[in-house]
This record gives C-alpha cells, structure tokens and sequence, in this order.
C-alpha cells in the first residue's frame, strides 16, 4: 500500500487542455523511469484523479480500462495528449453558418456538438463509469435541480443509479456556456440531468478531490471512521493557465451583458482556480507539509499573443504544446520528489 494518499487534479480549459496534457506526458514518463517499468501508467500512481471540462476528459482518458485486459488502462498520457489534440482541432472549428446563425455565439452556442459527440462515442463506446480503473470525480452544474453535480465512480460501483456512460460524462463536463448545447443526459437507470461544464463552480477541483478523499477514503484500517488527513495526502493540481488579459476601467465601466459574456467566464475560471490554490496552499502549509502539494499552472500574461479556450489553429495548438513542455521543464525538480512521492511505500 502506498505510503500517501495520492490525488490528481485536472482544470478546464478547452483547448489549453493540451498544456496539462503535456504535463502529463512528463508525470508518466518520470514514474515510468523511477519505477524501472516502462508500462507504468499515471493510473497505476494516483488513487482518485479529478477533472473539470478538458481535465475531465482527461480524467477519463487515463482510467478508461482497456477492453482486451480491463484491469488496465487502455490508454498512455501520449494518447491522451494526442486525444486533446485531435478533438481540439475537431471541435473548435465552425461552419460559415453556424457563425452566421449564432451570431458567433450570441444568440446561440457557438460550436456544433457533432463533432464532440461524435469523438467522445468513437474513443469512449459504451463504457461505464463503474469501470473506470480507480476513484475519479468529475465536475459539472444541473441547472433544473440548481445544484452542483459530481460524478463520482465510488458511489457509480455502489449505487446504478449513480452510474452513467463515460462519453455522456465527458460530455456534460465539457459543454461550457455559449460555446456548445446544453447536454441532457440520463443516469444507467433512466434519470434526467440538464448539466453544463463544471467550470462555472469548480474549474479547479482539487478542493473537492480533498473533500472527496477525506469523506470517502478509509485509510488507515484503525480508523474506519475516518478519511485521511492532509498530512497523509499528497495533491497534484495541473491547471490550463492563470489569467492573461486584464480589463481596464475606461473600457469595463460601461459594459452591459453581451460584453460582460466573454470576461466573465475568464474571470470565473481563473478566480475559482486561484482561489482553491490558494486554500490548498494555507492547509498544507498549516500542517508543515507544504512540499505535498504541487500546483503547476503557466502565466499566460507572459505571453504576447492571447491563447483563448476555443482558438485551434496549428500555431496556438504547436504554443500550447510548447508551454506544455516549458512547464514540465521549469518545475522538474518539484516533479522529481513529487513522483518520489507518488512512489512511497
């Protein structure tokens, strides 16, 4: 067993997925090389993983049991990156017509779900959340029951009523305001949930992997009462990218809705991310333990050009990928005792 707790957390990004996911590829590579085993995966070294829109994808992308050997993952952290890729450049694209009808997401979700549903159906097929390889939890928002709405593959093994197919899940966690169709999707056992990408309230859920650890882990065995406490608990968060563009006075002071639209759900987004980071940071530094949470997130106002959730053009998919690589490169020595870590027995 291993000595800690060990928690994965993905943000939402759309499109800056790929920077997380390139992350990942990183994380795989060190645990493959300190394990001495080549086929080790980021699902063998994390004990919940969590995800939000592009990190829920992710998410389930790392668990996805591999039909031909369903105790293992069917999938690297390279597919999983070449996945953001391929379904980036599939999604964020429009027809004349979409644009034109929507008035480029005005009056109307700016990108066709076709093209998502289709690759979700494609990869995921009709897989189970209760045959993810380990706990995960995945983010997103009923707006007819107005409540916060987890997916949760320890009570989907549990209860069938709480169990849904992956690619609905991914989906739902995906299907962010303005830019796709409101999704409803039904549980395993027929019920009906109107939900939208889990960005709107937890676009970073590390918080909620803590809480989820703590409420439902019972380790160790002499405290069946009890979940881990933050000192037996390590957390990784990789997010998509801290804000970039800042709102002037002159310019802000006299928007109304439309223009309020667009900086309102970067400001979200970013806020939600820095604000858990921040309660993280304080919980682990209470306990002495503050090298037991890593955040890995790039500053994107160090960039000239903006990198926008929905821009797939090869050069900012090639710049993502890039930021990707310059992450893991900056925080490798964190990554390196982190993975020690991850490893501790």
């Amino acid at each position: 067993m291993a000595k800690y707790t060990r928690i994965l957390s993905i943000d939402g990004g759309g499109v800056r997925g790929i920077i997380a996911a390139q992350v990942g590829v990183s994380i795989e590579e060190k645990l493959q090389q300190k394990s001495g085993n080549p086929d080790a995966r980021i699902a063998d070294y994390f004990d919940l993983i969590a995800g939000t829109s592009a990190g829920g994808i992710l998410t389930c992308t790392y668990l996805f049991p591999d039909p031909k050997n369903p105790s293992r993952p069917r999938w690297s952290a390279q597919d999983a990156l070449n996945f953001s890729i391929k379904s980036s450049r599939d999604v964020f694209k429009n027809s004349f017509w979409q644009t034109l009808s929507s008035l480029d997401g005005l009056v109307d979700e700016k990108y066709s779900s076709v093209d998502l549903e289709k690759f979700l159906l494609e990869h995921f097929a009709d897989g189970k959340l209760s045959e993810m390889l380990k706990p995960c939890l995945i983010t997103s928002y009923d707006i007819e029951r107005r409540k916060a709405h987890f997916f949760d593959q320890i009570d989907a093994k549990k209860h069938p009523e709480e169990d849904y197919l992956i690619r609905d899940i991914a989906r739902a966690t995906s299907a962010a305001p303005s830019y796709f169709e409101v999704p409803k999707i039904r549980s395993l056992t027929n019920e009906s949930y109107v939900l939208i990408d889990g960005g709107v309230f937890a676009n970073n859920p590390a918080l909620c992997a803590y809480a989820e650890v703590r409420h439902k882990f019972r380790i160790p065995e002499d405290r069946p009462d009890r979940g881990p406490t933050a000192k037996e608990m390590v957390i990784l968060s990789l997010g998509t990218g801290d804000a970039q563009k800042k709102y002037p006075y002159e310019e802000a002071k006299d928007w109304g809705q439309v223009e309020w639209l667009e900086p309102l759900i970067s400001i979200l987004m970013t806020g939600i991310a820095e604000t858990v980071d921040y309660q993280l940071m304080q919980i682990f530094d209470a306990i002495e333990r503050p090298n037991q949470y890593l955040r890995i997130s790039p500053d994107l106002s160090l960039y000239k050009e903006p990198l926008p959730i929905d821009d797939a053009s090869e050069p900012k998919i090639s710049q993502l990928i890039k930021i990707g690589k310059e992450q893991a490169e900056k925080y490798n020595q964190e990554l390196d005792q982190f993975t020690d870590l991850l490893l501790a027995e």
